[in-house]
């Protein structure tokens, strides 16, 4: 049986999710929508502690695109029918003050009641708490100012700071169609890195995001995800499969194609992708595919003295269709390894059998030398029956990107991307053969 691992951000995700769904929250977006709007939805939910404030990071020259700053914001519309629904969101928000790990993973929702109490608030909060760390926990609520609450939790003789709560904003409110000054509408967020941070050894959110497979394989778990979503099934699949998940930084550095062996034209926008307005440290871009933050992960693993290696990401990425044009999302499923006793017909055959427990019985893998970022000798790309393409390709890393990430042992990656998959899986599901109509 397979090592099954649940990476402490996805955990706490997960825990979340179900205490807040077991305490009457519905879920209005499971990590599906794009991390890129317009920059004038980047605007404040409610009144935080100045400590944190974050810095929107603005795309492209003109700056009219940004990535979010929250989740909420530009939903709020959407939302306007459900102003007295009680709801979240889980995604990740960027902040451009921070250069090292700018991608930061949060909880955030709307709280509706009839008349604000704050002692049933807390009582609400306290089974919250309870429904995540257990019933030796507690929650209390503290007034910052005049609008703005901490939660508190006590678990032991640890205290700390579980989420925020405040009035929307007069903004929010606008949008969500509910009275500034009269409200009983409230906005909460969480900050799941730092709830993920506290229960391991990492000193720090870099050390959280860390891909070595001897700090993400030491959380052992085998819960399933709590989401539905297809993205989320196809994570616990590969999870099933022994491969541990891994949080890629979400942008990209200057180099990061071409130590992949990718060609970087300026006139090829699905290879160039979106820039950002100014560079955040090393980063200078938008990811356009997801394997160069896969192959950059194998290498840190080399590096740290890994010798067998299973790693995936499901991540978003996004393509330029044209020079000041919002980019368009795409959500894609990347996974690599080395070592492990583990061979290219070995990989080719792992990768028939992820796609067989996503439900798509029916593809075929013909090679092609044209994915430069592959071994000519070892690129698969993914067809149906029909050949038409699934969306997906793999193989070995090519010995140039090898050399570029110092990798000395043969590894081995694909990338698929989702909808492709989900697609082709309902239309299998739905089959019924003509002997059966």
């Amino acid at each position: 049986m397979q090592r099954i691992t649940h990476h402490p951000i996805r955990a706490k995700i997960d825990a979340l999710s179900r205490a807040l769904i077991t305490n009457g929250f519905t879920l209005c977006d499971d990590e599906a929508s794009s991390e890129i709007q317009e920059a004038v939805w980047n605007f404040p939910l409610f009144d935080k502690p100045a400590a944190t404030a974050i810095k929107p990071i603005l795309l492209e020259e003109d700056g009219r695109y940004a990535l979010r700053t929250n989740l909420l914001s530009a939903q709020l519309g959407a939302l306007r029918n459900a102003g007295t629904a009680n709801t979240f969101a889980v995604g990740r928000i960027f902040d451009g003050s921070d250069s090292e790990v700018p991608a930061h993973w949060v909880v955030e929702g709307i709280l509706s009641v009839e008349a604000f109490n704050a002692k049933e608030c807390e009582l609400l909060w306290n089974r919250i708490v309870q429904a995540v760390y257990g019933i030796h926990a507690s929650s209390k609520l503290n007034l910052v100012d005049g609008s703005t609450y901490t939660i508190e939790c006590t678990l032991g003789e640890e205290t700390f700071e579980f989420a925020y709560m405040g009035k929307p904003s007069e903004l929010a409110c606008s949008l969500l169609g509910v009275a500034y000054a009269t409200s009983n509408t409230w906005v909460f967020s969480v900050d799941v890195d730092a709830l993920a941070q506290r229960e391991t050894t990492a000193t720090t959110r870099a050390e959280l995001y860390s891909p070595v497979v001897s700090f993400v394989s030491s959380f052992e778990g085998d819960s399933p995800s709590s989401s539905a979503s297809f993205a989320r099934r196809a994570a616990d699949i590969l999870r099933s499969f022994g491969y541990a998940e891994f949080f890629g930084p979400g942008l990209y550095e200057e180099d990061a194609y071409k130590k992949m062996n990718m060609i970087m034209e300026s006139w090829d926008l699905n290879n160039r992708g979106a820039l950002l307005h100014e560079d955040l440290g090393r980063f200078v871009r938008v990811p356009t595919v997801l394997t160069p933050s896969l192959q950059d992960a194998l290498e840190a693993n080399f590096k740290a003295g890994e010798t067998d290696v299973k790693i995936f990401e499901v991540g978003h990425h996004y393509i330029l269709p044209a020079i000041g044009a919002k980019p368009v999302l795409k959500t894609s499923l990347s996974f690599g390894c080395f070592g492990a006793g583990m061979d290219r017909p070995g990989f080719r055959k792992e990768v028939g059998a992820v796609l067989d427990a996503l439900g798509v019985k029916n593809h075929f893998f013909i090679p092609t030398d044209m994915a430069i970022p592959y071994d000519p000798k070892d690129c698969w790309i993914m067809l149906d029956e029909h050949m038409q393409y699934l969306g997906g390709n793999f193989g070995s890393i090519c010995q140039k990107a090898l050399d570029a990430h110092e990798l000395g042992v043969p590894a081995f990656m694909a990338q698929i991307e989702l909808p492709f998959i989900e697609k082709k899986s309902a239309e299998e599901l739905a089959f019924i053969p003509n002997e059966n109509l």
